[in-house]
């Protein structure tokens, strides 16, 4: 660990930044079929008895042969024992330190202060190559899988799992846009090695429904696409708790309205929205609700099955 920054979430300062640069920066063309997610506006007011404590770290990843931020969110008081762990993944042109903003953490401490089960976010950096190998010596699906659940324990996290879970492994994902897509690829690795994770969820997700389109992101070929699109197997998710969440004006609403019919969530809305910060502030609450809802679930089997 290379640098180690300990903040107070909610406090004034930070919410005056957070919220200046969290509305700004979204300068893409509209043929972009992905464009970056905005920060989700940080809120004017925060009653402080729901502000929470978080820490934002350098570690090194040997998975993606470089160091990367470790962020972690913690309900108010910063106890980690016994809480389970939701991965956050980012979306294009993003970091971890997308979940620590000031707007995400106001709906984080809204959501536990009004009785939702907590939870402790953590989020990692990625990169851009939707969360899976595609430069050489930059794999961020493995060091999701493997070096994740290390630096967890190290930090007392995810250390009393339910049954079905090793100590260390995340009971959930969650990802916006790329992140989004990259949470289904997550979720079905972790199937794939019989820890599945309780419930996973995608906001705005970067799916698409043509090669055409996907060739113009970090894929090595159309059968790398294949391989890695939730579309193509959306089938072995079958029993797992999912939720999805898209825009009715956002690029992805045609393929999110798709993976909805395929994969028959336990959550598929379609709402009012675009692929911005002030769609996600609208449909977040009811994703951290979601996840709440089974975060302190047992496992469930690698066929779909609650076993805890």
């Amino acid at each position: 660990m290379l640098s180690r920054r300990r903040f107070l979430l909610g406090s004034a300062g930070a919410l005056g930044v957070a919220g200046a640069v969290g509305v700004g920066g979204l300068l893409v063309g509209q043929d972009d079929p992905a464009p970056p997610p905005q920060r989700i506006p940080a809120p004017r007011r925060r009653p402080v008895a729901t502000d929470a404590v978080g820490t934002v770290e350098w570690v090194d990843s040997p998975a993606r042969g470089r160091r990367v931020r470790l962020v972690t969110v913690l309900p108010p008081g910063g106890e980690r024992a016994g809480l389970p762990v939701c991965l956050c993944l980012h979306g294009l042109r993003g970091n971890g330190t997308w979940f620590s903003g000031a707007g995400n953490r106001g709906l984080l401490g809204d959501a536990w202060a009004r009785g939702v089960p907590p939870f402790a976010v953590v989020a990692v950096d990625g990169g851009d190559s939707y969360w899976h190998p595609y430069t050489r010596g930059d794999d961020p699906l493995r060091m999701l899988l493997e070096e994740v659940p290390v630096w967890l324990r190290d930090r007392g996290l995810a250390t009393t799992p339910a049954s079905g879970d090793l100590p260390g492994e995340p009971a959930l994902a969650m990802g916006i846009s790329m992140g989004g897509a990259g949470a289904l690829v997550y979720a079905r690795e972790r199937m794939r090695r019989r820890r599945p994770v309780r419930a996973v969820a995608a906001v705005s997700p970067g799916l698409f429904t043509d090669w055409r389109v996907a060739a113009r992101r970090p894929f090595a070929g159309e059968a790398d696409w294949v391989a890695h699109d939730p579309l193509r197997f959306a089938g072995e998710l079958a029993g797992l708790p999912t939720g999805v969440w898209c825009g009715d004006r956002d690029p992805f609403v045609d393929a999110a309205r798709r993976y909805i019919a395929l994969a028959r969530p336990e959550v598929g809305a379609i709402s009012p929205g675009r692929h911005d910060g002030v769609y996600y502030a609208r449909v977040l609450p009811d994703v951290i609700t979601f996840l709440g809802r089974h975060a302190h679930d047992g496992a469930v089997s690698a066929g779909g099955r609650r076993v805890g």
